[in-house]
C-alpha cells in the first residue's frame, strides 16, 4: 500500500507478482505514466499486480523534486485535485512541503469528490489539524515523529500518547508505518545493510542511485533504526486500539519488503493475523471493496497466494510461496521462479 511504480521501473511489477503481491497502491509517478501502467497491468498487457493510483504528489518543495504537480494556494490545491479526479486517479497525495493553505483546500476538495487523501504530514500541520481536516490516511508515521509531540520528545510515552491514539481510531485514521524501510533506508545496498545480498541482483542501476542519496552516516543510520524499532511498538499499541493499519514498501525490494514489514509489525507485538490483514483485508477495506476483494469468498476477485506453511504460526511463512493467483491467472512455483530469473536479468543489463 505504499509503492513507486516509476522509480523502480517496470521489472518490479513482475518481482511484485513473483513474492505474491497482487495489488499496490502507487504513492507518486508521472500522472500519464501511471494511468498507462494501471491500463497495461489490468487488461494483462503487462504482467503486474492491480495498480491504485495517486499520480503525482501534490506538493511545492525546495528545489526540482520528481513525481510533483506544484501547489503554492488555496486555489491551486482545489484546481489540482479537480484535474487528477477528471483523469480518473484512485486518490490524493500530499507530502512535507504541501503549504497549509492548500492543503486544507486539497483534503475539503478530495472529500467532495470522494477521493481518499493520504501521504505525509505537511510541515506546520499538526496530526489532530490533519485528522480532523479528513486526511485519511497518515504515511510512515509522520516521519518517525508520530508520537514525538504527545511524548514531549523522540521516546514514545504510551500514557501519554493514548488520546492521540484513541483520535486516530476514533476517526479511522489509517496508518502506513513503512516500519521496514525506515529500519534500512540509511543502508539499503551498502555494506551495512541488513537485507540479504542476494536481493541485490534484482535492483537496477536506478534504483541503487536513488539509495545512494540516503543518509548513512552511522548517527543517522542508528537514529532510524531506533525510530523504525519504536514505531513497531507504537503500531501494535494503535493496531490494539483499533487504528487501521496498512503494509507498505516505499523503495524497499518489491515482494521481498511485504514480507519484512509484517514481520517487522510482529516483532513490534502484532499478532500474525493482524499482521497479514494490513496486506489483505485492510486494502480492501481502504478502498471500499469488501464484496470484491479481500477475502476468499466464492465470487469474488481472485488474487490468492499458495503457502507451503501457515502465516498464522510463523509469519515468515508468508515466503514460502508456492502459487499466486493474479486476477484467475495461475502461476505456479516453475513460473514464479522464471519470473525472478528474468528480473535479474534486467537490472545486469542497466
Amino acid at each position: 500500500m505504499h509503492a513507486h511504480t516509476q522509480l523502480a521501473g517496470e521489472p518490479w511489477l513482475t518481482l511484485n507478482v513473483a513474492n505474491g503481491v497482487t495489488g499496490i497502491r502507487d504513492m507518486g509517478s508521472d500522472l500519464d505514466y501511471i494511468l498507462r501502467m494501471r491500463e497495461e497491468t489490468a487488461s494483462g498487457r503487462v504482467l503486474g499486480p492491480r495498480i491504485f493510483a495517486a499520480g503525482p504528489i501534490l506538493d511545492n518543495p525546495p528545489g526540482d523534486w520528481p513525481f510533483r504537480l506544484r501547489v503554492k494556494t488555496a486555489e491551486d490545491g482545489r484546481a489540482a485535485v479537480q484535474l487528477l479526479k477528471s483523469r480518473g486517479v484512485d486518490l490524493i497525495k500530499v507530502h512535507d512541503h504541501t503549504p497549509r493553505e492548500a492543503f486544507f483546500a486539497i483534503v475539503a476538495e478530495a472529500r467532495r469528490l470522494d477521493l481518499p487523501v493520504a501521504g505525509h504530514l505537511p510541515i506546520g500541520v499538526t496530526v489532530e489539524e490533519a485528522v480532523n481536516a479528513g486526511q485519511g490516511d497518515i504515511e510512515h508515521l509522520a516521519n518517525l515523529q508520530l508520537w514525538s509531540p504527545c511524548s514531549g520528545g523522540e521516546t514514545y510515552r504510551s500514557e501519554l500518547c493514548r488520546p492521540l491514539i484513541d483520535l486516530l481510531a476514533r476517526q479511522r485514521t489509517w496508518q502506513t508505518p513503512t516500519l521496514a524501510a525506515a529500519f534500512e533506508i540509511g543502508t539499503i545496498g551498502t555494506s551495512a545493510s541488513e537485507t540479504s545480498a542476494d536481493r541485490l541482483v534484482y535492483a537496477s542501476k536506478k534504483i541503487r542511485d536513488a539509495w545512494a542519496g540516503n543518509p548513512v552516516t552511522p548517527a543517522a543510520i542508528r537514529q532510524f533504526r531506533a525510530r523504525a524499532q519504536m514505531g513497531a511498538t507504537v503500531t501494535s499499541d494503535m493496531a490494539k486500539a483499533g487504528v487501521p493499519i496498512l503494509a507498505g514498501c516505499d523503495i524497499g525490494f518489491a515482494g521481498f519488503c511485504v514480507h519484512d514489514e509484517l514481520a517487522a509489525m510482529v516483532r513490534g507485538g502484532m499478532t500474525p493475523l493482524g499482521a497479514l490483514q494490513t496486506a489483505t483485508l485492510n486494502p480492501a477495506r481502504y478502498f471500499n471493496l469488501q464484496q470484491s476483494g479481500g477475502g476468499v469468498t466464492a465470487g469474488r476477485r481472485a488474487d490468492l497466494v499458495l503457502l507451503d506453511a501457515n502465516p498464522l504460526s510463523d509469519i515468515a511463512n508468508v515466503r514460502s510461496i508456492r502459487a499466486v493467483v493474479l486476477a484467475g491467472r495461475m502461476l505456479d512455483r516453475e513460473e514464479l521462479d522464471k519470473m525472478l530469473a528474468e528480473v535479474k536479468v534486467i537490472a545486469s543489463r542497466q
